[in-house]
């Protein structure tokens, strides 16, 4: 896990999310961009398929982005949630079905559980960043109030 970890420095992270966000958008528009047609099923359904598997890199884009210019330490905290983070959320999406089956008292789809990850990541990568900002704010505002 550490090699991993050291392979994802902030331009490898930067570089690598932004790639996933143009996959991910090229899908979601592929019928407007002219990629697939309207008419072509297995087209659109191959996109459908790559916007689910990578709709969670668009906050991993957002969040390369906000770490970028902030400290070692608090990229690197981000970088370790998301190198265990994403790839569950893509292994959990993998074995989801695309529809309820008849079970509407339970709507647990690819969609619902795709749209949750993602804000789970958000909301979790915000509290990662703010909160070790902070801490490395306040230690060091310390350490200047004893000098």
């Amino acid at each position: 896990m550490n090699k991993v970890g050291e392979w994802f420095t902030k331009k490898r992270m930067f570089l690598f999310s932004f790639l996933f966000f143009i996959v991910n958008m090229v899908s979601m528009f592929s019928v407007d961009i002219g990629i697939c047609f309207n008419y072509a099923s297995k087209c659109y359904y191959t996109s459908d398929l790559i916007v689910s598997f990578t709709y969670i890199f668009i906050s991993v884009f957002i969040f390369s982005v906000i770490t970028y210019k902030l400290k070692d330490s608090t990229f690197t905290t981000w970088r370790n949630f998301s190198i265990w983070m994403v790839p569950i959320s893509l292994i959990i999406i993998a074995f989801l079905p695309t529809r309820t089956h008849g079970m509407d008292f339970i709507p647990i789809t690819k969609g619902t559980v795709i749209f949750l990850l993602t804000i789970l990541y958000t909301l979790i990568s915000l509290i990662l960043i703010i909160f070790k900002s902070l801490k490395k704010d306040s230690a060091s505002t310390v350490k200047g109030a004893d000098m």
